[in-house]
């Protein structure tokens, strides 16, 4: 090797440090701007997120029906029918029931605000002869004399929530159906939006492009229907659980069950404490039931569907949804806790994508931990996925094309 090379060496490597660095801090700043920006323009982002939803949810029905020799629009339209005619007969059976429970609730609101007064109110008949502290008399009584206060305003609070319900439903049914316009365009035109997201690239990118963009797809779709199949599952198995034990409400606490299963541990444990209240105003034997039936809804989803159902893409160590639940909730709140999960697992499989290929060295495998995927995930190949599928040659022909 020259001398030149060798006394050159270590210059050029720090200043292949410093433009890595500095490219680094211009991404997180432009990332930084990127995460104000939408949080500007949140509210009129809603229709597209579901939008994207709904494209990850029937975009391989679609692809299975398009392959079996169905045009793309009528496959869309296909799929939008089944979906609809599911949702419609859930919602037939489920709707009149909960708005039942919810109109019992709020007129049994003050009944159950009554009885856990006439409830201190015994304890402290009960156990007067007691000697009990100074500091912890005061502090009964100020939580008495608080819940007195505070009733009037927790009712007054409860009925303006129950009224904002209606302008809520009709805002969330106005972004459901502009999502669903949204979703059908998308779905219908997704191959070609996917081979023009490739030739963005540029020729010698396109098919490392299209490698990402299937590992992105498959976790994504993994994961939004894989949810939405733990959800259900959780929703149906604590709303029969509930209803078997004798906890009132059994529907409304099973339905947000289902809702709050995307924040995984932090969900579960709120419904058990709302469940574990419900029952309170039955018999302690409840309170046991109700927490019994939900932390074994979780096992058994855990244990027996969310393997099933989950794709590997979507696996994360616990040390990882963890540090992701932090973050996200940290940094945007309840959106960055539902949001964390499919953030931290497109991420985590990128980095092995990209890690592989820069070493040279196979980092993740079906034993790890961190890194756990399947061994074919980290072949870098070319996808055979008819709407993500983009060899170098298509894209050449199909830049001729438009030329």
């Amino acid at each position: 090797m020259p001398k030149s090379l060798i006394h050159y060496e270590p210059r050029d490597r720090w200043a292949h440090v410093l433009t890595v660095t500095w490219s680094l801090v211009g991404i997180g700043i432009l990332l930084t701007a990127a995460g104000w920006l939408l949080g500007k323009v949140s509210a009129a982002l809603v229709p597209f997120l579901l939008a994207v939803v709904i494209v990850f949810v029937f975009r391989s029905p679609v692809a299975y029906l398009e392959q079996r020799g169905m045009k793309r629009g009528t496959a869309v339209g296909l799929c939008y029918l089944i979906g609809f005619v599911v949702l419609g007969t859930a919602l037939g059976f489920i709707v009149p029931a909960l708005v039942e429970q919810v109109r019992e609730f709020i007129m049994a609101f003050p009944r159950y605000y009554d009885r856990a007064s006439e409830m201190l109110l015994d304890l402290q008949t009960r156990y007067q002869a007691l000697i009990v502290p100074p500091w912890l008399e005061e502090a009964l009584a100020n939580l008495q004399e608080t819940i007195t206060e505070q009733s009037a305003e927790w009712s007054a609070t409860l009925a303006k929530e129950v009224f904002s319900v209606g302008g809520s439903a009709v805002s969330l049914l106005g972004n459901f159906v502009l999502a669903l316009v949204v979703g059908f365009w998308v779905l219908k035109d997704l191959p070609v939006i996917n081979k023009e997201a490739v030739l963005l690239a540029g020729p010698h990118r396109r098919d490392e492009a299209s490698i990402v963009t299937q590992k992105v797809s498959r976790i994504l779709s993994g994961y939004f229907r894989g949810q939405l199949v733990l959800s259900s599952a959780t929703a149906i198995i604590v709303t029969v659980g509930l209803s078997l034990v004798g906890v009132p409400y059994s529907l409304v606490i099973g339905l947000l069950a289902g809702v709050f299963n995307v924040i995984p541990w932090i969900g579960p444990a709120l419904i058990a404490v709302i469940a574990g209240i419900a029952a309170a105003f039955v018999s302690p034997l409840h309170i046991a039931g109700a927490l019994i039936v939900c932390v074994g809804a979780q096992q058994v989803t855990e244990i027996f569907i969310q393997p099933r159902v989950m794709s590997e893409q979507v696996d994360l160590h616990p040390l990882l949804v963890i540090f992701s639940l932090l973050a996200g909730g940290t940094l945007f709140g309840f959106a960055g806790l539902v949001l964390a999960i499919p953030v931290a697992a497109i991420s985590k499989g990128l980095f092995v994508y990209y890690f592989e290929k820069y070493t040279d060295s196979k980092l993740a495998s079906e034993d790890g931990a961190l890194f756990r995927t399947k061994d074919d995930d980290t072949c870098e190949c070319p996808t055979t996925d008819p709407e993500t599928q983009m060899t170098a040659e298509d894209a050449n022909e199909t830049a001729e094309e438009n030329a």
